[in-house]
Order: C-alpha cells, then structure tokens, then sequence
C-alpha cells in the first residue's frame, strides 16, 4: 500500500493529558481538509492513562502515529523526536491540552499556498476550567513581510500559534538541549531567522487551555530559573549561528529577561528562603557574552533589592503584574 505523503505534520507531545487529550485529538481528526495530514504523538512515559486513550484513538484514526518514550522526555526533544519522524511539507506543534478550531488546516494551508510565506503566525483564544473563553487578539491586521524586525514580537510566546515550511525545522540549534520551560523563545526565534517570507494572520485557529496542572504552571521556581541557563546557552549560540544584528538580539533578550525578573520577584516576595540558591542561578546568566553590563547591572540591583526587581517587573509586565505580586504577598502573611 502507497501512503500519500502528507501536507501536514502536526506535532503532539503528550504527557499526563488524560482529561484533555480526547479532546485535543477529536479536533485535530474532525478537521475538514483537502489536503492530507498526520499526526505524530510522542508519549513521554506519562503516568496516567494518557497512553491507552492515544491507542483506542489510532484504531479509528490511522493518521494518528504513537512513538512511545520508555523516560520522562523534555518537551522540546518530545518536539524534535516527532519532527524527526514526520513527512509532512508544514510543521505544526500542538500542545496536547489544547485544541485546534474548525477549519484551521484548510484555512491555514490555503494561506501558505496564496502567501508562499515560509511561516504563518496566526491568533488564538484562551479558555479555562470554567469553559470561560476570551480572545487574544495579538495580531490587529494581516501582514506579508520579508522584515523579520517588524513581525518579531509577534514570534516569541509559542511554538503552537506557528504553521512552518518543513525546511525551517531542519538542522536547529534547539534540538541540542531538552527543555519543557520557555523551549518556545529558541524554536520561535530560530525559525524567524531561517524565515524569508512572514505572514501575520489576525483569526483564530487555536484554543490555548488554562492549565494549572501542567509544566508550566507546576515547575518550580528553582527548576524555571536553572531552565533559563540552558535557554540563555541556546539563544546565544543562535545569535551567533545566524549573525544577529545587535538591535534583534537586544529585543529577544527583552523578551527572555522579563520572565526572569518575573519569577525572581516573586521568590523576593513570596519564598524569601528561597533567594540565594536562586540568585545563584541568575548570576550565572551573567556569564554569557551577549548580556550587556547595563542588563548584568540591572539583575544584580534586582537580586540585592526587591523594590528594584518590582520596578523593574512593572516596567515590563506593566503595572498590574507588579500589583498582583505585592496583593499575595500581603495575603500570605
């Protein structure tokens, strides 16, 4: 039997997702498609009953491919392992508690085709446990670009609001260290630089699930901010790879510092023991050629004092991120 090579590939790294997983699978199978697409699991040794549900959907699904891990895999080897498995022309990473809308494939495939961008970023939704959904509405209009510059800020927060030329995932730098936290910033920006043509699609195609159970939300600080060490090693070795202008580097490295003073306010504000095995850990981002003296300076004032990291948080995250940081903190005592 010839199997039709498909168009898509879509990516789906599945670790103790039980009571999302069906959900997630139901829509990416009941897509309605011209073209064709698989879908590659790869199960990370989870824990619950993740596993048995994959296998029951495969015997009505035969798109559906399993590659199971017999250890716990870090979320972008997870990525990697099933890109390496996969066929399709375009890549799409889907998290496996969230969802994808009708119509996604069709509409978003027809646009790489019209556009012949070599990544679409398009919109996504947010909903909660409450089945309270509110939309995003990051991208205001759509956009054909060949300026990396001006589509930037718009590529950094995941690798799942991303269709992408098979190419684009060949031969990266963020397949050489395995990490769950924040492996979307190198992936998004490896992918920018290797892009020629960007599209910006302002409709949603995604349903981003407020998961308190997962990674994200479960990793502890220590474990987030150690991440940062290895996400700070590959950003730098990108940089260097693709040789970053100085403006493009310095916009990234906005982007990757202000969740690191994020996480360091609320160890000053929250777990105080918890500050010098932490603050370790950020002095060692001090290491690395392309953090400034003012960026090394500004994190060192942050570490000594926790008004100063406040500050520094509002000026990033905004005033109400700071004010929710102060809220717990009173209310915890």
């Amino acid at each position: 039997m010839i199997h039709q090579k498909p168009e898509i590939s879509i990516i789906l790294p599945v670790y103790n997702v039980e009571k999302q997983l069906e959900k997630c699978l139901n829509s990416i199978s009941r897509q309605v498609f011209s073209g064709t697409f698989e879908i590659i699991a790869c199960e990370a040794f989870s824990t619950d009953n993740s596993l048995a549900i994959l296998k029951s959907f495969q015997i009505k699904e035969p798109r559906l491919r399993i590659i199971e891990h017999g250890f716990r895999e870090e979320l972008s080897t997870s990525r990697m392992t099933g890109f390496n498995a996969s066929t399709g022309d375009y890549i799409m990473h889907l998290d496996s508690d969230d969802w994808l809308l009708p119509g996604a494939l069709e509409k978003l495939y027809q646009t790489c085709r019209e556009t012949d961008a070599d990544v679409v970023v398009f919109d996504y939704v947010t909903e909660d446990i409450n089945g309270k959904r509110s939309s995003s509405k990051h991208i205001k209009e759509k956009i054909i670009t060949t300026d990396k510059f001006i589509v930037q800020n718009h590529f950094y927060g995941a690798c799942w609001n991303k269709i992408v030329r098979r190419v684009l995932n060949e031969n990266m730098v963020y397949s050489e260290i395995g990490v769950t936290n924040t492996e979307d910033l190198p992936y998004s920006l490896e992918v920018l630089l290797k892009a020629e043509k960007i599209c910006l699609l302002p409709e949603p195609f995604y349903v981003y699930f407020v998961n308190t159970e997962s990674s994200s939300y479960t990793t502890n600080w220590e474990q987030y901010l150690n991440n940062q060490i290895f996400i700070l090693n590959q950003i730098q070795k990108i940089v260097t790879k693709y040789n970053v202008e100085l403006r493009f580097t310095e916009n990234v490295l906005d982007y990757f510092e202000k969740w690191v003073y994020l996480q360091l306010a609320r160890i000053h504000f929250w777990q105080r023991e918890k500050l010098t095995n932490c603050s370790k850990m950020v002095r060692e981002l001090f290491l690395y050629q392309i953090m400034s003296k003012d960026r090394i300076a500004r994190l060192e004032f942050s570490i000594e004092s926790k008004y100063t990291c406040l500050f520094e948080l509002i000026d990033r995250l905004g005033l109400k991120i700071g004010a929710g940081i102060i809220f717990r903190s009173i209310v915890k005592k």
